[in-house]
């Protein structure tokens, strides 16, 4: 082979090494040939994990591998060029879930929550033909009747009759209120279910009444959820803690003449915060005078009240602890407020207010308002979600998923589930007709009433 052939050769390797060194290096930056246009574009991609894990996925009807595995639990779907794509998943037994992809270049679009809602509900087995009410913790109910005496019964046994107005969230203690037909008298008892036993009640109404508070409907009892051994009772004129091993109470506040305590209390591990109402004084000019009232947190160790500055205008509608330092008060303006209590700091977060939720790790509130849901998290992106549900003004309550990133919402007559990250409300999916809804994170599932007043329960993927 003659020299300069030889040359051409070398040549032309070098050449195709650069040719070939470029395209690598421009395909492992993300760039394709679009062969509709004939032009180069950097492709994102997708990624989407769904529940169930082994649900068929299509994007723009066309079949996806579904690439989930042990170490791999969700699937990415790359080289596509930028544009919105209709991705679409599917499983036997739930509902389909249809969600809008768009895909930006050099980019991943994550659906990390695919949450796909089951058909199906399971009969929870009762004693009773109609169910008026329940409760239930890991996986066991409590269940009320809608006879005319209210039994209540649990695993077959009766334990009681009337109404459950509070328990413990490990099925340790219930509180029951009974109200006589008869004379119209109404009694507390607290039920025991480690006992279990016929001499398992304890009658609340006498260790109240040891304090002067009166067993009335409108009496506020129920049981610390961080405490199933501590019993709360508050009336406009104090608020009594009762110890339900020993029986032994203590006052915990008791309001000065000429203010009354509100019924929102709030409880942590650690500390509890209620208010007091303070009515306005009406003159002349101002016949419409609004009351203030002052919020006050309370140590539950050391029984000491450890701030008592914040004054806010009107009365207190709902109080809950966001964090451990956070409470959230809404007041009867429809304000929400968040008070960091170390810092005595006051912001506003939203008005409209009809009632809010934070997460169980504060991280997350939802505002149910008047004309729309707001949606406010506290770290990560994005961090405002604003949702004008079908009917806003007829929801009754929501529910936090354990994912924290879907909400089931209450109707009056049905339960629907909501993803945050649907923004367009397409796939706002009612699992079912239905009232009274209870969600156990630990068991996955949602309990409902249905039409039928049966107590019924839906499994959701794991």
């Amino acid at each position: 082979m003659k020299l300069q052939t030889r040359k051409r050769i070398f040549y032309v390797f070098i050449l195709l090494f650069v040719v070939i060194g470029i395209v690598v290096v421009l395909y492992a930056e993300g760039w394709r040939i679009n062969l509709s246009t004939l032009e180069a574009e950097k492709a994102g991609g997708i990624y989407v994990r769904s529940y169930p894990n082994n649900a068929q996925i299509t994007l723009n009807g066309k079949p996806v591998q579904n690439q989930s595995a042990f170490l791999s639990p969700g699937t990415f779907i790359s080289g596509l060029f930028p544009k919105t794509y209709t991705l679409a998943l599917s499983a036997t037994g739930y509902d389909a879930w249809t969600e809008n992809a768009p895909v930006t270049p050099s980019l991943v679009t994550e659906m990390k929550y695919a949450v796909l809602v089951p058909k199906m509900a399971t009969n929870v087995a009762t004693n009773t033909a109609a169910v008026a009410g329940y409760f239930e913790a890991n996986g066991d109910a409590v269940i009320t009747s809608a006879n005319a005496s209210a039994t209540i019964t649990w695993l077959g046994k009766i334990i009681g009759y009337g109404a459950v107005v509070s328990h413990s969230t490990d099925l340790r203690t219930a509180i029951i209120r009974t109200v006589s037909a008869r004379t119209g008298a109404t009694a507390y008892s607290l039920y025991d279910f480690t006992a279990a036993t016929s001499t398992a009640s304890t009658n609340l109404s006498t260790l109240l009444a040891q304090w002067g508070i009166k067993s009335t409907p409108s009496t506020n009892v129920f049981v610390d959820p961080y405490d199933d051994t501590n019993i709360i009772a508050q009336t406009p004129a104090q608020i009594v803690g009762i110890d339900s091993d020993t029986h032994r109470a203590i006052a915990i506040d008791t309001a000065p003449a000429g203010e009354t305590i509100e019924s929102p209390i709030a409880v942590s591990a650690s500390v509890m915060a209620w208010a007091r109402y303070t009515a306005g004084t009406s003159t002349a000019s101002n016949t419409s005078a609004t009351g203030t009232s002052q919020i006050i947190v309370y140590d539950k160790f050391s029984g000491d009240t450890t701030d008592d500055s914040l004054v806010i205008n009107g009365s207190i509608r709902q109080l809950a602890w966001v964090r451990n330092n956070v409470l959230g008060i809404l007041a009867s303006d429809n304000t929400l407020y968040l008070y960091n209590v170390p810092n005595e700091q006051l912001t506003t977060l939203a008005d409209d207010v009809k009632q809010f939720y934070p997460t169980a790790d504060g991280s997350t509130v939802a505002a149910l308002e008047y004309h729309s849901l707001e949606v406010f998290a506290f770290n990560g992106l994005p961090d405002y979600y604003r949702f004008d549900l079908p009917d806003v003004a007829d929801v009754q309550g929501l529910m936090w998923y354990k994912d924290d990133t879907h909400l089931f919402v209450q109707y009056p007559d049905h339960v629907a589930f909501l993803d945050l990250a649907d923004t367009a409300i397409k796939n706002l999916t009612i699992v079912s007709l239905g009232t009274g809804p209870s969600y156990d994170p630990q068991e996955n599932s949602l309990y409902l009433i249905d039409t039928g007043q049966k107590l019924i329960r839906f499994d959701f993927p794991q």
